[in-house]
């Protein structure tokens, strides 16, 4: 049940991504209908196969106004998680990355006012706050490793940041305008299970536990000081559902979706070796560009206006990807 409907219809862009189908998974449980759409340019029918037959999936993206406008007919909510996601790659993408991320939302968006949706929940990203620490003396770290609270203006590093921020503008308009409660989430590192190790641009822990699992030498950007916060997919999946299902108006406002606890990528390198049981060796490279330094979220508004506190550790988490 979602907000006192009982089998709503919930749309899920992206749902055959990492994230999104951990989301699909935990709606048909809390008794839901789902609809996913997606355009497959990184999601995969295998993140779908347990629950195939219990969706509908339509397969598009967000460019595609007919595919969208088929997508948000008839639907109670939407979560939009759909988007080129990677910092790395957005430097040398930027046409695409606003094509997709700005573009794309802001199709979606109208569809949904059009449609009448009564939510949409926007998957932002951590990476809005950009980087407060430009120096890498230890001590200067210590003192930027505070927490990220939405109050904090935007200070987006790269084009996929831009385009995330962009796209929290277009839910206070959706919100404000459109006819449609809205919630901006801002997601910080999430991992899990499905994560892809082997894309040029794997996220860090898939990329960590398969290196060393395999005996070969992980590679760290920068000192290894760099901090981020981790939260668990299960947690981040859960704290959609938070914010599908509040009674109250959100009103386009942002809220942070982590742990709240920094980990260094040094004391994450320590973890995965751990957890593995086996030892793991470093390889340093120099820091890439826009990449941040620290991020670590204040975890007060989501706990406040949706009810959320991830409540998975990082050790465990990573016990869960064994």
């Amino acid at each position: 049940m979602i907000a006192g409907r009982a089998n709503p219809l919930v749309l899920v862009t992206g749902g055959a991504g990492f994230i999104g189908s951990h989301l699909c998974e935990a709606l048909l449980a809390r008794g839901a209908r789902v609809r996913v759409l997606d355009d497959f340019s990184t999601g995969r029918w295998e993140n779908l196969a347990r629950i195939r037959s219990d969706i509908e999936v339509i397969e598009g993206g967000l460019e595609s106004a007919p595919a969208v406008e088929r997508a948000v007919a008839g639907v109670d909510s939407i979560a939009h998680l759909a988007a080129r996601s990677s910092v790395v790659e957005s430097i040398g993408a930027r046409e695409l990355y606003w094509r997709v991320n700005v573009e794309g939302t802001a199709t979606l968006f109208a569809a949904a006012a059009a449609a009448r949706a009564r939510r949409v929940v926007f998957a932002a990203s951590s990476s809005a706050y950009g980087d407060r620490a430009p120096t890498h003396d230890q001590a200067h770290d210590q003192a930027h490793d505070v927490p990220q609270d939405e109050s904090m203006q935007p200070h987006p590093a790269s084009p996929y940041a831009a385009s995330k921020v962009e796209g929290e503008r277009l839910v206070r308009a959706l919100a404000q305008t459109g006819g449609v409660d809205a919630i901006a989430l801002r997601f910080f590192n999430v991992y899990g299970l499905r994560q892809d190790p082997n894309s040029a641009y794997a996220a860090v822990i898939p990329r960590f536990m398969t290196r060393v699992a395999e005996g070969k030498p992980v590679t760290v950007f920068s000192d290894g000081l760099q901090t981020r916060d981790f939260v668990h997919v299960s947690d981040t999946a859960r704290a959609v559902i938070a914010a599908l299902d509040a009674k109250h108006v959100l009103g386009g406002v942002i809220a942070n979706v982590g742990t709240g606890q920094a980990t260094t990528v040094t004391e994450l390198v320590r973890l995965v070796g751990a957890v593995l049981g086996k030892p793991a060796m470093v390889e340093y490279q120099p820091a890439r560009e826009g990449e941040v330094r620290h991020s670590v979220a204040a975890t007060e508004r989501a706990a406040q206006l949706i009810g959320f506190r991830a409540n998975i550790s990082l050790e465990s988490g990573l016990r869960t990807m064994v």
